[in-house]
């Protein structure tokens, strides 16, 4: 379970990036000039509140990352709870839900979750930095780099405050630039067979997103030039990835797994969508005084193994 936290952790916090840095290039003339208006436009710290859900299905059940964030004076806060229900052959029922907090102050990020009774936690360092990377305002460079990404955009609806954006990316350079992502990110310094285990993830989820075809629909206030709404299909990358492991015999013997890649690569579904909510009374979002007072710190997820850290009771 715990190698399964630490891939949702990672897939959690790439949730995230994405919700904190929306761009949406154009391929004509007038939509480039409409996307470097809304990428250009300078934005105040927005601390409404982001709430995002990702959805998992396939004819056996699903799974699904619930997560509400805000931006703070030093960084973010997260809370959410990760869903799955699943039915097997026999007619019976597996639910698990895990609920978790995410602070993050400045280079610190400390991740609780709770499994069955008992509140744990980690920090992942690395993540923290990765997270102010990815909400800093992005400089020239990085902005050639984002629109070199993009296949095709059409600017589906424009009125007075708001702009909405349909985006094709490329494939092939999304896959390179996760490949970049992975090399100078590395998940953490775990065991050689954790090593391993990250390498084949990578090496399928290459071919994945290279086959695939992803898209995402965005819109932003012509106001504040904050982002409104985004939504991602991820379906081509999951069936795909699902595809990639199947064609290199990985499960060859286990005649389950096969069973359930070949549900996912012809039957699965993967989508996200986000909405930026306003309160109309002030709200800051916190990790509860008894979650911070209870939490257990677990090793061997993502922290930073450099350091001896010592299990609190």
């Amino acid at each position: 379970m715990n190698k399964l936290f630490k891939i949702g952790s990672r897939a959690l916090l790439g949730a995230m990036v994405c919700g904190c840095s929306y761009f949406a290039p154009a391929a004509a003339a007038d939509d480039m000039a409409a996307f470097r208006e809304a990428l250009t436009k300078p934005v105040t710290q927005d601390t409404r509140i982001m709430r995002e859900n990702i959805s998992f299905f396939v004819p056996s059940g699903q799974a699904k990352l619930d997560v509400m964030a805000q931006q703070q004076k030093n960084g973010w806060c997260m809370a959410g709870a990760f869903d799955v229900l699943f039915h097997d052959a026999d007619g019976g029922t597996l639910t698990e839900k895990v609920p978790f907090f995410i602070e993050q102050d400045k280079r610190n990020m400390t991740i609780y979750y709770k499994m069955g009774k008992k509140w744990e936690k980690f920090e992942a360092p690395s993540l923290a930095a990765v997270l102010t990377s990815a909400i800093a305002t992005p400089n020239s460079k990085e902005i050639a780099e984002t629109i070199a990404m993009v296949k095709d955009v059409k600017v589906v609806r424009e009125s007075n405050t708001e702009r909405t954006m349909f985006v094709k990316l490329d494939s092939n350079k999304v896959a390179d630039a996760v490949a970049a992502y992975n090399k100078a990110n590395p998940a953490d310094k775990g065991t050689a067979d954790d090593a391993e285990f990250q390498k084949n993830v990578m090496k399928y989820l290459d071919k994945g997103i290279r086959r695939a075809e992803i898209s995402y629909m965005w819109t932003v206030d012509k106001t504040t030039w904050q982002t409104v709404t985004e939504s991602t299909n991820l379906t081509g990358v999951v069936q795909e990835t699902a595809k990639a492991v199947l064609e290199d015999n990985a499960v060859q013997g286990n005649p389950l797994l096969e069973d359930i890649l070949q549900t996912v690569a012809y039957y699965s579904d993967l989508k996200e969508y986000t909405v930026f909510l306003t309160p109309k009374a002030k709200s800051k979002l916190m990790v509860p005084k008894d979650v911070k007072e209870k939490a257990v710190l677990s090793k061997d997820i993502i922290g930073d193994k450099s350091k001896d850290k010592k299990t609190k009771k």
